[in-house]
């Protein structure tokens, strides 16, 4: 019984210093927090583990609606992709703008031929935003149809050539 209390007693210790360090280093600020660097490898896997687990649980339950893919669909959300993701997930033809170089972590580019772009994860991503990344939460400016619409784009959209994107748009 001794030995349990004084493993106890030594594990609390050691959270204790654990929660005190984390705490010191937080109030030092001495981690480099601006966009001009990225961040260290292991902050990076963590704030993307973080993401990827929270939108693959909180998205399970969207239901996509059976006429997603409809050819007005997918031309609402080109127009849509255009007048609000391109400027930071790029475009087939569009060469980088200021915005997207300027942000860190780099927002990815969302037409690219091997991206999943599954519509219920897009449109929790689109509907809610991402903290710490620059990704807007547009539920607050959008309605949900919208959202859908960028959501078809994303899924048929992926490998559009350039040529392809300016007729939609």
């Amino acid at each position: 019984m001794k030995i349990l209390v004084r493993g106890v007693v030594g594990l609390l210790a050691v959270g204790v210093c654990g929660v005190a360090a984390a705490l010191l280093f937080i109030d030092s600020g001495i981690y480099d927090v601006t966009a001009m660097t990225p961040h260290t490898r292991l902050v990076a896997w963590a704030v993307h583990q973080t993401y990827q687990h929270a939108m693959e649980r909180d998205s399970a339950g969207i239901t996509v609606p059976a006429d997603l893919e409809t050819a007005a669909n997918v031309q609402a959300g080109a127009h849509l992709y255009l007048a609000t993701c391109a400027m930071c997930h790029g475009a087939p033809g569009m060469p980088p703008g200021p915005l997207r170089r300027g942000i860190n972590p780099s927002a990815p580019f969302l037409l690219a031929a091997t991206r999943k772009n599954q519509p219920n994860q897009m449109f929790w991503v689109i509907k809610n935003g991402v903290k710490m990344t620059g990704m807007a939460a547009f539920g607050k400016s959008m309605t949900d149809q919208q959202i859908w619409d960028l959501a078809a784009f994303l899924q048929k959209g992926r490998g559009i050539s350039a040529a392809d994107y300016a007729k939609l748009n």
